[in-house]
């Protein structure tokens, strides 16, 4: 599922390729996503002009002039493609075609249909069901170690599932969780109540940081994310331990291995992120500045 550097770097694209332009029309393909698609969706963006790209979380918000907003979730294949004429050539499971006067088009592809269009009003946008339980952004507003570590106090749940939960932090999946824990050195299994104060310092840096590397790098590639051109992200040639089982790690050398959590695949290195009564023992290994600045990796396109 793309995650929030993968919408972010939807989000700047759109904003630089279709930002000004006004609707001429909008073609659906009348089948289903997460939800049903409003049938009045052309009548209702017909003249309208696209003024902002913006984002919370994972959500992508196309603002329209005359107050309304189109809601957009990319759910697990969903796309946005730019096309600056009308192709030659059909594409399959394009759901939403827009067509602007200036003869570009922005089409909509969702292969396995987990996606959300659905369009609202702009001074409605903080009381959607969609968006109003979501927690902070942590590109728009980077979390803090002592914030962060207010918001686990007495939860029992590990860590990693802390920072999946998109009603403490919006944004963050499977792919930079795994990340993230990685380079603050914190075991994912880790209850959340019991992370250390120096690790929750290190868990809110590193999340500012690898969140601002892959959204660099336009995001993380398996399968069928794509930007508007069609491109894949290039920071999966960076991650240190998510997909790696058996690999060695970056840092240090000992194999990544992987467990499940909650029915997703967590990656870790069992030294570089010591369980808790080991971590307050031994510091995990830190990486070298000039370590860290080297581009170091794999390929970017292995399946999830």
């Amino acid at each position: 599922m793309p995650e929030l550097p993968e919408v972010e770097t939807v989000r700047r694209l759109l904003e630089a390729t279709v930002r000004g332009r006004t609707i001429r029309a909008v073609r659906l393909s009348g089948l289903e996503l997460r939800e049903p698609i409003p049938r009045n969706l052309p009548r209702r963006l017909k003249g309208l002009r696209l003024v902002a790209a913006r984002r919370l979380g994972k959500y992508l918000l196309l603002e329209l002039d005359g107050g309304l907003t189109l809601l957009s979730h990319l759910g697990m294949s969903g796309r946005w493609l730019f096309h600056p004429r009308t192709p030659a050539d059909d594409s399959p499971h394009v759901h939403a075609r827009i067509l602007f006067i200036d003869g570009s088009e922005l089409w909509y592809q969702d292969t396995r249909r987990f996606g959300l269009l659905r369009l609202v009003a702009t001074s409605r946008l903080g009381r959607d069901p969609r968006l109003s339980g979501l927690g902070p952004d942590p590109v728009a507003k980077p979390p803090t170690g002592p914030l962060l570590r207010a918001m686990a106090e007495g939860a029992r749940i590990a860590i990693k599932d802390f920072l999946l939960d998109q009603r403490r932090l919006a944004g963050i999946g499977n792919i930079y969780a795994s990340e993230i824990l990685h380079r603050a050195g914190v075991d994912p299994r880790t209850p959340a109540g019991r992370v250390a104060a120096d690790r929750w310092d290190a868990i809110a840096r590193e999340t500012g940081a690898v969140l601002a590397e892959a959204i660099e790098r336009s995001g993380t590639t398996f399968s069928m994310y794509r930007t508007v051109w069609n491109e894949p992200g290039g920071y999966g040639e960076q991650l240190r331990v998510y997909d790696r089982p058996g690999e060695p790690c970056r840092v240090c050398g000992t194999a990544i291995r992987r467990i499940v959590q909650g029915a997703r695949s967590t990656f870790y290195c069992p030294a570089c992120q010591p369980p808790a009564t080991r971590a307050r023992r031994r510091a995990p290994p830190r990486r070298s500045s000039r370590a860290r600045s080297r581009g170091r990796g794999g390929p970017s396109n292995r399946r999830a």
